[in-house]
């Protein structure tokens, strides 16, 4: 059975995900044709530093806003309205990318292979190996589970006051599981 647009937009307002599917299906051309002019248009004028993707995310951005604010009420067409929305999209990409504080990324060339000597040694590979990370492995093991928690966080960068908040402790109880782990391995943070 074929819907018209107006009978997906009212399923895809009700949750509809197949609804959505069948939409962003029919108007895909047509996102990846205002997408793919848009690139083209830069590449053309010598701007480097965007992929094809950029745009076709930005498209189905715009394509998202359009259906969140189409208004049947108003008598337009949604084809109308989503290509004044994919304008848009990609109108504010283009002058948010042409910036001056991003314009270094207009430079980039991309590269279509991996720059990496074949007997070079990636640290990734060794991360298991190392004895510093072994060593507080076991030693978050061998404490209490609500001073491994905060020497955790504060070791992926939490503030004292976001682990408070998370785990509901005193400054004084972070301060000293956090001194206790410097002393055991001598290190700051």
């Amino acid at each position: 059975m074929k819907y018209n647009d107006y009978e997906l937009l009212d399923l895809i307002f009700d949750n509809d995900e197949i609804a959505y599917d069948i939409m962003f299906n029919k108007y895909k051309p047509v996102i990846y044709a205002k997408a793919l002019e848009y690139f083209n248009y830069l590449k053309n004028n010598n701007y480097e530093g965007f992929a094809l993707d950029d745009f076709l995310q930005e498209g189905i951005i715009g394509f998202n806003h359009a259906i969140r604010n189409f208004d049947v009420n108003k008598g337009s067409l949604f084809y109308s309205f989503l290509l004044v929305c994919l304008t848009s999209s990609f109108n504010l990409m283009y002058r948010n990318v042409l910036t001056l504080r991003n314009r270094p990324l207009l430079n980039y060339q991309e590269l279509d292979y991996e720059v990496r000597d074949v007997n070079s040694i990636d640290p990734y590979d060794y991360i298991g190996d190392l004895d510093i990370y072994n060593k507080l492995n076991d030693y978050l093991y061998s404490i209490n589970i609500e001073d491994a928690a905060i020497i955790s966080l504060r070791l992926n960068n939490f503030k004292y006051i976001e682990i408070m908040k998370l785990l509901d402790v005193s400054s004084s109880k972070i301060s000293r599981a956090i001194k206790a782990m410097k002393e055991k391995f001598e290190v700051c943070c």
